[in-house]
Formats: C-alpha cells, sequence, structure tokens
C-alpha cells in the first residue's frame, strides 16, 4: 500500500508495521464502502463516483500495478467524497495486459452483480478509464476476450 499511495493512489495511511507481533497500524476510513453507497446515490452523484472509478483503476494500471480483488467491497467513501481503496493483499506490480484486464473484468463483474440498476454507468467509468490511461484501448479489448474464455457468456 506504501507504494501504491507514493504513485498518488488513494489508500489508508500506514503508521506503523511491527513485523513481530504481524501487525499493521494504519488509518481507519470512517466513509462506507462503495459497495454500500453506489446504488442509493442520485443519478449525477453515482455517474461522478463511476468516473472517480475510472480515474483510479486507470492510476494504478498506468503505473504498473494490479489490484487483483477490484470491486466496490474494496473501496471506501471519505468524508470529502475521494474514493479510498483498501485491501491490496493480492496486488501485485506488472506490466501483463492480461492481469490488468482480469482486474478490471473483475470489476465489471461487480457491477454486473451488485450494481445491475447502475450498470449503465459502466461507460462513464470506462470513459474516464479511457481518458486517464494511454494503454487502457488495449485492457478494454483483452476484458472482452476474458469474457468470451469464461464458463457463462
Amino acid at each position: 500500500m506504501l507504494e501504491v499511495r507514493t504513485k498518488g493512489v488513494p489508500v489508508p495511511i500506514i503508521y506503523d508495521i511491527d513485523l513481530a507481533k504481524s501487525e499493521i497500524v494504519m488509518e481507519r476510513i470512517f466513509g462506507p464502502r462503495v459497495k454500500d453507497l453506489f446504488n442509493e446515490l442520485p443519478l449525477e452523484d453515482a455517474r461522478k463516483l463511476a468516473r472517480d472509478m475510472g480515474k483510479v483503476v486507470a492510476l494504478l494500471h498506468s503505473n504498473d500495478i494490479v489490484h487483483g480483488d477490484l470491486t466496490t467491497s474494496n473501496m471506501l467513501m471519505r468524508d470529502d467524497g475521494a474514493i479510498c481503496m483498501i485491501d491490496f493483499s493480492l496486488g501485485e506490480r506488472t506490466t501483463a495486459i492480461e492481469k490488468k484486464g482480469v482486474d478490471l473484468h473483475l470489476l465489471f463483474e461487480a457491477f454486473h452483480s451488485a450494481h445491475y440498476m447502475r450498470e449503465e454507468l459502466l461507460d462513464d467509468l470506462l470513459d474516464s478509464y479511457k481518458e486517464s490511461f494511454v494503454g487502457a484501448v488495449e485492457v478494454i479489448q483483452r476484458v472482452k476476450e476474458i469474457k468470451k474464455r469464461g464458463r457463462y457468456t
């Protein structure tokens, strides 16, 4: 998370790491999970949030970082309205388009299941992702290929 923070991705501040005790002391984010908030927001607020999600994912991917569990459950909403990413336990540094595609595909799946009422806002997320990341078109193309490989199409 410290490395991700240095790239400008909003994450909780890490205050201390105690390897002997296997403890991490970090900032507590009091806002709700985006998963719990997104469907209830007025449409224009939800649209802005979708665009913000696209920017955050673009920031990760443009710095060759994948989250590994990219869902709205791992996004918190700060009091100031900014997204804060959490749980990078499956994250990694990689230049692999495939892994970035899997990351984005997982977020799409979260939209299809948890946010089906707001599924049309995926277009806003994707527009923002493309505006913010030079390699977006290639990753989005890979998402289409990954979807075709799935058991259910």
